[in-house]
């Protein structure tokens, strides 16, 4: 199932929404009172960010995955549309653990890094796993009450993590992630490699149609094809009009940029991201519904 969002202009009151939820970074010198540590199902030690309400709760719970970016700047800060996401989410009640893939694991950005170390069909769904399992140990969390989120390579990772036959899944999880949800993820090789993908939990995508960096046509093709199958839960995604990759980063002015990669016929691709406003304010209003439809019973 899909929904093509058409957007000529973005609604008052979420074009407030968007400005007032966009803070630039979330300080450094802020972070070590939320900074954690749990343990990927690969056995890696890795590092994350937990926020939560006030009071005991427990609450709904968000894991957020970042893209090949990176968790943070060299500065130490939360990247401006981790930020951003984090906000947005705070202010709707939920608890949210920034989990972080890769400064534990000597990296910054991967996104220049022809030969990947680190990869969203292998590694990253131990690293969902593994923080999903600490997340469900903390007496504020409801075991059957986490969902899963990613931003491109992140998105990736989700969608490799929930698939129904995921070999990362561990074999004795009493509850799975209650749904999952990405923003623009490359699906060409898992949809390659993966002719009946079927998902373990419902899934909803975020797409741009002007995405140049990860089609969106295979993923459209992804949750079409599992859909007419009828094969495992849900899946639906929601297509912008004229949006690049990217495009729900609050402040992110619209360019090329050269990324690396060894799928890549000439191992490199010049790319367009940035900033859709319209499109940036109608997928925080979608991803605010959809959470409060999966988290209603």
């Amino acid at each position: 199932m899909s929904r093509l969002i058409l957007l000529a202009a973005c609604l008052a009151l979420l074009s407030c929404q968007t400005a007032s939820s966009s803070p630039a970074r979330t300080p450094s010198s802020l972070l070590d009172n939320h900074a954690v540590t749990f343990t990927s199902g690969d056995g890696s030690e890795l590092s994350g960010y937990l926020y939560k309400p006030p009071g005991d709760g427990p609450f709904d719970t968000i894991l957020m995955m970042h893209g090949c970016s990176g968790m943070l700047d060299r500065d130490g800060s939360i990247k401006p549309r981790e930020t951003a996401w984090l906000e947005i989410l705070r202010a709707e009640g939920y608890a949210v653990l920034l989990a972080d893939s890769f400064t534990k694991r000597g990296y910054g950005s991967i996104c220049r890094i022809r030969s990947r170390p680190i990869t969203p069909s292998r590694d990253r769904p131990h690293d969902a796993y593994g923080a999903l399992r600490w997340l469900q140990a903390q007496p504020f969390t409801q075991a059957d009450r986490i969902v899963l989120m990613g931003w491109s390579n992140g998105a990736m990772s989700m969608l490799w993590a929930v698939k129904r036959d995921a070999p990362q899944r561990p074999k004795n999880l009493a509850h799975d992630f209650r749904a999952a949800i990405g923003f623009y993820p490359g699906c060409i090789t898992l949809r390659r490699k993966n002719p009946d993908y079927a998902a373990a939990v419902p899934v909803l995508l975020q797409i741009g149609l002007a995405d140049d960096w990860t089609k969106p046509k295979p993923c459209m093709a992804l949750v079409d094809e599992a859909t007419a199958r009828g094969s495992g839960a849900k899946m639906t995604y929601d297509a912008y009009a004229d949006a690049y990759h990217g495009f729900d980063h609050p402040d992110s002015k619209p360019r090329a940029i050269t990324t690396k990669h060894s799928a890549y016929r000439s191992g490199k691709r010049t790319v367009h991201v940035g900033t859709n406003v319209e499109a940036r304010a109608q997928a925080i209003a979608n991803v605010k519904a959809y959470l409060r439809t999966v988290f209603r019973d």
